[in-house]
């Protein structure tokens, strides 16, 4: 902790001597400095937004270091089910290891493929991305064959940074981890979804809703 300070005290100096217009009006510079990512990623207004209920089933896909894990368990009750999807065997062992450490109990760790998440067919009710959709490598083929795990009315979210953040957000991110909002719109569209909602509280991402044209999406696992 005490490495990192002088860190926190040069973002603070940073973010006050730039001011807080733009993308910085969004960020939360105290929580960063006891919270860290929370401070950007604001997580209890995209829990808000996700508006879960108990019982929902809800796929995280790739899940990474598990983030998310805690509040989506708590958002869904012991009802619902937290699907936390990866791809590298090393994080699908640390998710594992933290999933039985903290007791979740409705938390399933997915050792996914780089073209399926593996999840049940018919049974996802939100599948959710952050940080995770500029790696993908055929989101369209990708995204379409999501399609057969999601219930009738499922959500589709993803969060990815964009590549208009500004400094000194921007200087923290990796070149090329990004994906134009538009583009994200535009490739799901192809993969046959429409976007119904979009936020733009983050500083350094963007927020999109989507839903299957579909209206019965899984029902086309089918006839596949």
């Amino acid at each position: 902790m005490i490495k990192l300070l002088p860190f926190v005290l040069w973002l603070t100096i940073t973010l006050t001597s730039v001011g807080c217009s733009g993308g910085l009006a969004k960020v939360d510079v105290g929580k960063v400095m006891t919270s860290g990512r929370d401070g950007w990623q604001h997580p209890g207004r995209v829990m808000e937004a996700l508006a879960l209920r108990p019982g929902d089933r809800v796929a995280e896909i790739g899940a990474g270091t598990g983030y998310w894990l805690a509040r989506l368990s708590e958002a869904v009750g012991p009802e619902g089910r937290v699907y936390a999807v990866e791809v590298d065997p090393g994080l699908v062992a640390a998710l594992e290891d933290r999933v039985e450490r903290k007791g979740y109990g409705n938390v399933e760790v997915v050792y996914g493929a780089y073209d399926d998440p593996r999840l049940p067919d018919g049974e996802i009710d939100v599948a959710m991305t952050c940080l995770t959709y500029h790696h993908i490598e055929d989101r369209v083929a990708y995204f379409d064959r999501l399609r057969v795990d999601l219930s009738p009315g499922a959500r589709v979210v993803h969060l990815d940074d964009r590549p208009d953040a500004p400094a000194p957000i921007s200087w923290f991110q990796t070149s090329g981890h990004w994906t134009e909002p538009a583009l994200i719109v535009s490739e799901m569209r192809e993969a046959g979804f429409t976007r119904t909602a979009a936020y733009d509280f983050l500083p350094a991402q963007s927020f999109q809703v989507f839903v299957s044209d579909d209206a019965t999406s899984g029902a086309v696992a089918a006839s596949r």
